[in-house]
């Protein structure tokens, strides 16, 4: 006698809680996520082997562009007491309108007998100048750009120094910044560079 087979059934499985956590996840993730500010000055990095990844906050950073002009960057929170101190280290009193201004800005490199007259542009104009921050290379004369290394160091002590060059800026731009921080004591920061 034959054996009677039971229709085969395929399991039914409702798959819209599902797509609806996916949905909340990927909405979540998004509104979550920290954007990265715009660069003013783009800079192309060399390349490098390094798998170290850079620490997202409390760093400070120095540029340096393809014409070998410094800038440096700050993270938001500690831009206003840097100022601050770099304005009583030059004589330089800011007003509070200006340091508003200058809490919005991301980068910068102007010299400090001109910021005063920088954090007065618009900002869409603020991006456009940027003749670069003084850093000699005779130790003595105009240390503008470790002055400021230093002075957000003494703001806040948890921050890291990274240093972010242009393939195309000459070397003697790098050599100088490193011997002025070594001569200062400042022997631990990070180069920045792109995946090889």
């Amino acid at each position: 006698m034959a054996r009677v087979k039971p229709k085969r059934q395929s399991p039914s499985m409702d798959l819209t809680a599902m797509s609806d956590m996916a949905w909340l996840l990927l909405a979540f993730f998004i509104l979550t996520s920290n954007f990265r500010e715009p660069e003013v000055v783009p800079v192309v990095t060399p390349t490098s082997v390094s798998n170290e990844k850079m620490a997202e906050d409390n760093m400070m950073l120095v540029k340096i562009d393809g014409e070998g002009k410094f800038l440096f960057q700050l993270d938001e929170k500690d831009r206003i007491p840097v100022l601050e101190r770099m304005g009583d280290k030059y004589g330089v009193r800011f007003t509070d309108a200006e340091k508003k201004a200058f809490r919005s800005v991301v980068e910068f490199g102007v010299p400090m007998k001109d910021m005063r007259s920088f954090l007065n542009l618009p900002e869409d104009k603020q991006g456009k100048y940027n003749p670069g921050i003084p850093l000699d290379t005779i130790e003595g004369k105009n240390q503008e750009l470790i002055d400021w290394v230093f002075e957000a160091k003494e703001a806040n002590e948890n921050l890291f120094l990274a240093i972010k060059g242009d393939q195309s800026s000459e070397y003697k731009q790098f050599k100088t910044l490193i011997q002025r921080l070594q001569e200062k004591n400042m022997n631990k920061f990070q180069l920045i560079t792109s995946q090889e």
